[in-house]
């Protein structure tokens, strides 16, 4: 009996021991195993949100000069509109003053002044002489005729010089003149016409030397008439040369006083409405960098507004982009409620591709205003979305070889050992990579049949015995 207790003693023992190294060999195999998750492949369609930086651009602005202030600098005194701004057709945009007006008109009016005094100098000097005839009529009209003809004249040599064309010597080969309609008179035999001799000019300078003929033939009728009346033949009495003299100082000074009256108006022309920059139509003002007390000479625009009903868009640069970004692509831009896509990728110069988010006026107010949105480019995102349906991987899963090729690991479970333990076992499997995004990986094989390996807690490989997380 004592000796029946003593082997029971013994045998209690040993499986204490045997129990405690178990334990402590599970232990140290717990802690020296990699851990590893086991995940599932999905199908699905591959989506990346690309960041991007985009800026408000206008398809189309118009670019306001002043006019006539090339002839009158503005100052500013005050500005009332910013870049930016929506604004609508007949808004003050700013105000101005025209410094060099007054000075301008002072001038204008000395000489006005003198003219006034030189044409009654001139009346007063003869008083019984009369003031106009008929006779110098008739010279000014030729004189103006004159002056018509050769003005028409040098627009033809111009023309003519730029073809290569040599005008005829004789102005009367440039045209023919209008002949008056006459009553045919009943013939029983066909006359043969005979031409007025023209010039062989080309087809696009007869209209032009016609014109300069006809002016040139009209001097010339009043030039025959003057010549009757110097000979005694015409109805129109001659002046006596001094008469005819006189009456000629009074027509100068007439056109002179009739310059300065012409200037002075035309001076006023040129200021009317410059004290106020008006808005000439609805718009954005796209370019707007107007200051108090600049000055402006008319040399380049003042500045850039939208076409009239044009709402803008982002335009953002994608060269970089290597996902293939197409019309109706999703857009996200924060603190804007409404769906936005892409409407249109551009191609432009040096291979640069961009694309063109449109707005409208609810998002433009959510986003704080124009002003605001040309002070800050927006950051959007693209949401790319692949045309078709694959295998979806985490990226943390798919691995890649020495070769560059990927492959996954895919967790197989043995059974075996002193109690007949389970032990996860992996297994390299080559994968073929369609496409990526930042997290995840699109594949052409079906492995949703596998448990596959991924965010190890250590470095693993092909055939290692592995263990799963517990939560």
């Amino acid at each position: 009996m004592k000796k029946k207790n003593k082997t029971l003693k013994w045998l209690l023992i040993f499986v204490a021991v045997l129990m405690a190294s178990m334990f402590f060999s599970r232990t140290v195999q717990t802690i020296t195993t990699p851990k590893i998750q086991k995940i599932a492949a999905t199908r699905g369609k591959l989506e990346e949100k690309i960041p991007v930086t985009a800026e408000l651009t206008f398809s189309q602005g118009e670019e306001i000069y002043v006019k006539n202030a090339k002839k009158l600098n503005l100052v500013f005194t005050d500005v009332l509109a910013r870049q930016g701004y929506f604004v609508k057709k007949g808004d003050v945009l700013a105000k101005a003053e025209i410094p060099s007006f007054q000075e301008e008109m002072d001038k204008i009016l000395v000489e006005h002044e003198k003219a006034v005094r030189e044409l009654g100098n001139q009346i007063v000097s003869r008083v019984r002489l009369p003031k106009d005839s008929e006779h110098n009529q008739m010279h000014e009209q030729y004189l103006d005729l004159l002056q018509k003809y050769y003005d028409k004249r040098v627009k033809v040599e111009e023309q003519a010089a730029a073809i290569g064309y040599e005008l005829p010597d004789d102005i009367e080969a440039w045209g023919r003149p209008v002949e008056p309609e006459v009553t045919p008179k009943p013939q029983s035999w066909r006359a043969t016409p005979t031409p007025v001799p023209l010039a062989d000019m080309p087809s696009e300078l007869k209209g032009v030397m016609q014109e300069a003929f006809d002016a040139w033939f009209a001097a010339d009728q009043v030039f025959a008439e003057l010549r009757r009346v110097f000979a005694g033949t015409s109805k129109t009495p001659r002046t006596p040369d001094m008469t005819f003299e006189y009456i000629q100082k009074i027509y100068e000074a007439r056109r002179t006083l009739a310059k300065h009256s012409e200037a002075m108006l035309a001076l006023k022309q040129d200021a009317e409405g410059l004290d106020e920059i008006i808005a000439p139509h609805d718009g954005y003002l796209i370019k707007f960098e107007l200051k108090k007390g600049e000055t402006y000479d008319g040399s380049k625009p003042l500045y850039t507004i939208s076409k009239e009903g044009e709402v803008p868009s982002l335009k953002a640069d994608i060269t970089e982009v290597k996902k293939t970004i197409e019309k109706g692509t999703k857009v996200e831009l924060e603190g804007v409620r409404q769906e936005l896509v892409v409407n249109d990728v551009k191609l432009e110069a040096l291979n640069r591709k961009s694309v063109l988010v449109e707005l409208n006026d609810a998002v433009i107010t959510q986003l704080g205003g124009i002003s605001a949105m040309m002070a800050n480019p927006q950051q959007i995102t693209l949401v790319y979305k692949s045309s078709r349906t694959t295998t979806l991987l985490p990226a943390s899963a798919v691995r890649t070889d020495g070769d560059g090729s990927s492959y996954i690991y895919t967790v197989e479970q043995s059974w075996g050992g002193l109690l007949g333990n389970s032990q996860f076992v992996l297994k390299k499997v080559p994968i073929t990579v369609l496409e990526k995004s930042n997290r995840f990986v699109a594949i052409s094989e079906e492995v949703s049949y596998y448990q596959i390996a991924d965010k190890e807690d250590r470095a693993v490989r092909d055939g290692q015995v592995v263990m799963e997380y517990v939560d």
